[in-house]
C-alpha cells in the first residue's frame, strides 16, 4: 500500500514510513487528490486562493471541506449558485479553476468567484459547440444539396408506416 513507501524528511533527513508522517486527514487529502489526476496542480493554486496571508496554510481538514466541493461540483456536473441550479460541464470547471488559479489571489471565503467563471466558461464551450454544429451542416448541405428535401420525404414515409400501424 502506498502509505507504507518510505519517505525522507526534508529538514532532519530520518527515513519513515508515508503512515508517520501523516495524519489520517492528509492521507484522505491524498487520496482525494489522486481523482484528479494531472489537474490537480491547479486545484493546489485555486486552493491557495483560500489563505489570509501566502506564508499561513490552510488546516488539512480545511483543505478536504473545499476539495470535497470542488470534487462535488465536477461529479454532479453542476452546481448551486444564487439560488438555482446551473449545469455546467466538468472542463468548464477544471478550466475555471485554472484562470482563477493565474490571478493569484488571496482570502477567497467560498466558491462563488469560481462559480462566475465557471458558468461564462460553459457558455462559451456550449456556443463553440453550436458554431461548430453549424459549420458541419452547412459542409453536409454542400455535399449534398437535396439532403433537407430527402430527409423530409422520408419522415413522411415513416408517419404513413405508423399510422397504418
Amino acid at each position: 500500500m502506498i502509505v507504507d513507501t518510505k519517505l525522507c524528511c526534508p529538514k532532519c533527513g530520518c527515513t519513515s514510513s508515508m503512515k508517520s508522517f501523516a495524519r489520517d486527514e492528509v492521507l484522505e487529502l491524498m487520496q482525494m487528490a489522486a481523482k484528479f489526476g494531472g489537474r490537480w496542480s491547479w486545484v493546489a493554486e485555486y486552493l491557495h486562493g483560500f489563505q489570509t496571508d501566502h506564508d499561513k496554510p490552510l488546516r488539512p481538514s480545511t483543505l478536504k471541506i473545499l476539495v470535497g466541493e470542488i470534487r462535488e461540483m465536477i461529479d454532479k456536473g453542476g452546481f448551486l449558485y444564487d439560488r438555482q441550479q446551473h449545469a455546467v460541464r466538468p472542463e468548464a470547471v477544471y478550466q475555471g479553476l485554472k484562470q482563477v488559479a493565474l490571478k493569484n489571489m488571496v482570502g477567497l471565503k467560498n466558491h462563488n468567484y469560481l462559480k462566475k467563471v465557471v458558468m461564462d466558461i460553459n457558455l462559451k464551450l456550449i456556443q463553440g459547440e453550436e458554431r461548430e454544429q453549424k459549420v458541419k451542416e452547412q459542409e453536409a448541405l454542400q455535399r449534398d444539396p437535396d439532403a433537407p428535401q430527402r430527409l423530409q420525404g422520408l419522415l413522411n414515409t415513416l408517419g404513413k408506416i405508423k399510422e397504418r400501424d
